[in-house]
């Protein structure tokens, strides 16, 4: 008798293998994508795709355009803010300055402002650190030379009152390392945060391209659907077809008209109130500039003419800039005849001091009143300007806030009804052709 063998069986098996899987799978596509049928499902699939492509591009194209004008508004307050920081820098300096010719104890309101707008200084400081991380390096060092000239001008102050001529060298040096080490930081962080603004606002200015490439390829291919489904079904119209492309053409109008409408503002800022923000808060900045000059010019004693031509240069600054935010904003518009005012003013201080009479000069420039023969003192027309430039950049940086905050509002808004308008049509898109194949069964 023959023991039963334990070999395993070599007799082929009938389970499917991987690839035999593959081949029914793909002469099962095959079979399904073949003739009319299989036409109507690739045309099914191409109307949801197109359809689901351009409410993705819907939604990321309201919601990236909301997401440029937010930053650009973001980026609009930083610059602001540190233009805020520049004008209180040298408006301490002017203060500081001025009062130093007084001599002894300064005046008391000139010394609460210089403390004040150093202490603002420090303040926007931390905020601006805070609003943007990228500016807080330079911040940081700016901050160091604000210590520094604090250290300087309070040295300049005890010697000054007790009639050290010392004094003023010190008042010098710190004007000076105010000019050297803390004006260029802050040229560069404006510059940086003006390309910020400028960037965000061309984002949120030419947003449109993908909803409109996206629309278009999606009506193309709707309205060639509707036509070729005419020809072989010999059915004019394909209800739920032409609603899914009727709702994209109405959210492709009705949103690149919403886009362009956010674009033509964008540019409107961008040219007016942005413009006047920028002319107004350069024109007072030069101008604490050049009455920080002036006083610098008299503290010299007859050896102050490059204070004197920096002076001029700030000026003719100033006339630019005024002129500039004059035209773009009502309430800057007598900003160069106040300048003007205060131009007369520094003219007749320099034929005093020219003429020997330093101290009829520095009584003009340091007086709050009518000086000699009624006329109005440098502080008096200068803190005319200051008022009303101070008022015009009020006015222009709340106008750019309010124009680019605006459409913030509705965007989210319209971000998801586009999302939900191509998601409606997609499913209108299927509805119609399924109705057709539907038919062949």
């Amino acid at each position: 008798m023959t023991a039963p063998s334990n070999v395993p069986s070599t007799a082929p098996s009938n389970a499917p293998t991987v690839a035999g899987r593959l081949g029914d799978a793909t002469v099962s596509v095959r079979r399904a994508m073949s003739g009319t049928p299989g036409r109507l499902r690739i045309l099914a699939l191409s109307t949801v795709a197109v359809s689901l492509i351009f409410a993705l591009s819907a939604f990321s194209t309201f919601g990236s355009t909301h997401d440029a004008l937010g930053r650009g508004e973001a980026n609009t307050a930083q610059l602001v803010r540190i233009q805020a920081i520049h004008t209180n820098l040298i408006r301490a300096d002017a203060d500081a300055t001025n009062a130093f010719l007084v001599g002894g104890l300064e005046p008391a309101a000139q010394r609460t402002e210089y403390t004040s707008s150093l202490a603002q200084a420090a303040r926007l400081i931390a905020e601006a650190a805070k609003a943007q991380p990228a500016d807080g390096p330079a911040l940081g060092a700016l901050n160091n030379s604000l210590l520094t000239y604090a250290g300087l001008i309070e040295q300049a102050r005890a010697t000054n009152r007790q009639a050290l001529p010392v004094g003023a060298q010190y008042l010098r040096i710190a004007s000076s390392s105010l000019r050297s080490d803390a004006l260029p930081i802050l040229d560069a962080l404006v510059k940086a945060n003006e390309a910020r603004v400028s960037a965000e606002l061309d984002r949120a200015a030419g947003a449109s391209s993908p909803l409109i490439a996206s629309g278009v390829l999606a009506l193309l291919v709707l309205l060639g659907g509707m036509g070729w489904l005419s020809l072989r079904t010999h059915r004019l119209v394909n209800p739920p077809l032409a609603a899914a492309t009727a709702i994209i053409l109405v959210t492709l109008v009705v949103g690149s008209i919403s886009l362009a409408a956010v674009g033509s503002r964008v540019d409107d800022v961008r040219k007016g109130s942005y413009a006047a923000t920028l002319a107004t808060a350069k024109a007072r900045i030069a101008a604490f500039d050049a009455k920080s000059n002036e006083s610098l010019t008299l503290i010299a004693r007859g050896s102050g003419s490059a204070f004197q031509k920096a002076w001029v240069s700030s000026s003719e600054v100033v006339t630019a800039q005024s002129a500039v935010a004059g035209r773009l904003n009502d309430r800057a518009a007598k900003l160069d005849q106040l300048w003007v005012s205060y131009a007369k003013t520094h003219a007749l201080i320099r034929k005093a001091d020219d003429e020997g009479r330093w101290e009829s000069a520095v009584a003009l420039a340091t007086g709050s009143g009518a000086g000699a023969a009624g006329v109005t003192s440098a502080n008096v027309s200068f803190d005319a300007f200051d008022t009303s430039s101070a008022a015009a950049l009020t006015s222009s940086s709340r106008a750019a806030s309010d124009s680019l905050n605006t459409p913030l509002t509705w965007l989210p808004f319209v971000s998801w009804l586009g999302l939900l308008v191509g998601l409606a049509a997609a499913v209108s898109a299927w509805w119609g052709v399924s109705l057709r194949l539907e038919e062949y069964r």
